[in-house]
C-alpha cells in the first residue's frame, strides 16, 4: 500500500511538473511570437516614416522646381536647370517605386524571373555606360574588368541588371567623393552548357558593423550608427538582389567593417542560351534615328489628355505624323476608315474606357486590311507586371513598353520595327 502510495504521489508530481513545463513552454513561445511580431511591427513602422521621408525629399524637388521654373519663364539657362533637377528627383522617385513594388512582389510570392537570350557584352557595356556617369557626378574611381566574354546568356535581362546595378549604385552611394568602386569578373568558365562566374564588387566606402551585416538582406532594417545616418534610400534594393541570387540557384557573400569599405561577390551559374540575343538598348544615334522615324504616320490611343500631350510632343520631336484615339474604339474606326499601310505604327494604351487596349488589339489584326497583320502594335502601359506583357502577346500586340515612357526606348523600339518595314 505504501509503494503504491508514493508511487501515485511521485507520478503526480511528475504530471505537474510536466504541466508546469508545458505550460511555461506555451508561456514563453507565445511571447517569443509576440516579440518577433512587435519587433516586425516596429521595424515596418519604422520603414513607412523612412519611405515616406524618402518620397518627400524627391516631391518637394519636383515641387520646388516647378514653382522657380513657372517664375523665370524669361531666363532658359534656369528653366533648364529646373527641368535638369526635376528630371533627377523622378528618376529617382520612380526607382523607389519600383523597389516597393518589387518587395512587395517577393513578399507575395509573386517575384518571378523570365529568361531569354542575352548577350554578356550588352550586359557589361549597359553597366559601364550606367556606373561611369554616376561615379563621375562624385568623382569616383570606377574600374571595371574589360574582360571579352563573347557569349550569349540565358537569364531574366531586367532583373540580371538589376542585380548588380543595384550592388553598384550601393557602392557608389556609399563612398565618399575620390574614393574607388571596382566590378570585376572572375573565376569564369563554361562546362555542361553553362557560365559559371563570381562578380566582385568592391568599394572604398564608410563600411557596416558586424551586427548590421546579419539584418543586412531584410527589407525593414536599418543600420543605426551615426555613419548610417547619411545613408539615402528606403534600403530595398539588398533585398530584392538576394531574391534574384536565389532565384537564380547562386551565392552571395559580403565582407565589410567600419570605415573598411564593402565586398560583395555573388556567384552564379546559368545556362548559355541557344539563340542571339536581342538588341541591347545601347546609346542611339540620333540622325539615324530622325533618318528612320521622320515622316512616319503613328496612331497614338491614349485616353489621358496629359498622356496624350506628352507621347504627341515625344513623337513629333523626331517628326512623325500623328493621330490621336481616346480610346480602343475611335482607334479601330480610325484604321478602318483610312487605307491599308496608312499608319506606319500604333501606340496603344492598355486600360482605356469603352474599349481596352488588349479588344482593340485584337481587332485590329481582324480587320480585312493587307497590313493588319504586320502593322507594329506597342503597348504602353503603367504596368510592367509579366501577365500584362503576356496578354499584350496574346492579343497581337509586338511589344511593350512602361510608362513613364523614356523618350529614347521609345524611339529604339520603333526603329526595330521601322528600319526594316515589310
Amino acid at each position: 500500500m505504501l509503494k503504491n502510495a508514493i508511487l501515485l504521489v511521485v507520478f503526480v508530481v511528475l504530471l505537474c511538473a510536466m504541466a508546469v513545463i508545458t505550460v511555461t513552454l506555451i508561456r514563453r513561445a507565445e511571447k517569443e511570437k509576440n516579440d518577433a511580431l512587435q519587433k516586425a511591427s516596429d521595424a515596418r513602422t519604422e520603414f513607412l516614416a523612412q519611405i515616406s521621408n524618402d518620397i518627400k525629399t524627391p516631391m518637394n524637388v519636383i515641387m520646388g522646381m516647378t514653382a522657380i521654373g513657372m517664375e523665370e519663364t524669361n531666363n532658359p539657362e534656369k528653366v533648364a536647370e529646373c527641368f535638369e533637377k526635376i528630371d533627377t528627383a523622378s528618376h529617382f522617385l520612380m526607382g523607389l517605386l519600383n523597389d516597393l513594388v518589387d518587395v512587395s512582389k517577393i513578399e507575395m510570392g509573386r517575384f518571378h524571373l523570365h529568361p531569354r537570350s542575352y548577350a554578356f557584352s550588352d550586359f557589361m557595356d549597359a553597366t559601364r555606360v550606367m556606373l561611369e556617369t554616376a561615379c563621375v557626378e562624385k568623382q569616383i574611381n570606377f574600374q571595371m574588368t574589360d574582360e571579352n566574354i563573347n557569349i550569349n546568356i540565358l537569364v531574366d535581362p531586367m532583373r540580371f541588371n538589376q542585380l548588380f546595378f543595384n550592388l553598384l549604385s550601393n557602392a557608389v552611394k556609399f563612398t565618399p567623393e575620390r574614393g574607388t568602386v571596382s566590378f570585376r569578373i572572375c573565376n569564369y568558365a563554361t562546362h555542361n552548357n553553362q557560365f559559371s562566374a563570381d562578380y566582385i564588387v568592391k568599394d572604398t566606402g564608410i563600411g557596416m558593423s558586424e551586427e548590421f551585416q546579419k539584418l543586412l538582406f531584410e527589407p525593414f532594417t536599418k543600420e543605426k550608427h551615426s555613419e548610417a545616418e547619411k545613408r539615402n534610400g528606403a534600403g530595398l534594393g539588398l533585398a530584392i538582389v538576394q531574391n534574384i541570387v536565389k532565384q537564380m540557384g547562386g551565392t552571395i557573400e559580403v565582407k565589410s567593417g567600419i570605415g573598411e569599405g564593402t565586398e560583395v561577390k555573388v556567384h552564379l551559374d546559368v545556362e548559355l542560351a541557344q539563340i542571339q540575343p536581342e538588341k541591347a538598348g545601347g546609346p542611339v544615334d540620333m540622325d539615324a534615328t530622325r533618318a528612320i522615324l521622320k515622316g512616319k504616320r503613328i496612331l497614338l490611343v491614349e485616353d489621358h489628355p496629359l498622356n496624350v500631350e506628352i507621347s504627341k510632343r515625344i513623337l513629333e520631336r523626331q517628326d512623325m505624323l500623328v493621330a490621336c484615339a481616346e480610346n480602343g474604339n475611335t482607334a479601330l474606326t480610325l484604321f478602318e476608315g483610312n487605307e491599308p499601310h496608312y499608319f506606319d505604327a500604333i501606340l496603344m494604351d492598355l486600360r482605356m474606357p469603352e474599349m481596352d487596349g488588349f479588344e482593340a488589339a485584337r481587332r485590329i489584326r481582324r480587320v480585312p486590311h493587307s497590313d493588319a497583320q504586320m502593322i507594329p502594335i506597342i503597348a504602353m502601359s503603367v504596368s510592367d507586371a509579366q501577365e500584362d506583357v503576356d496578354d499584350c502577346k496574346e492579343a497581337g500586340m509586338n511589344a511593350h513598353i512602361a510608362k513613364p515612357v523614356e523618350p529614347q526606348k521609345l524611339y529604339q523600339i520603333l526603329c526595330e520595327y521601322l528600319q526594316n518595314p515589310i
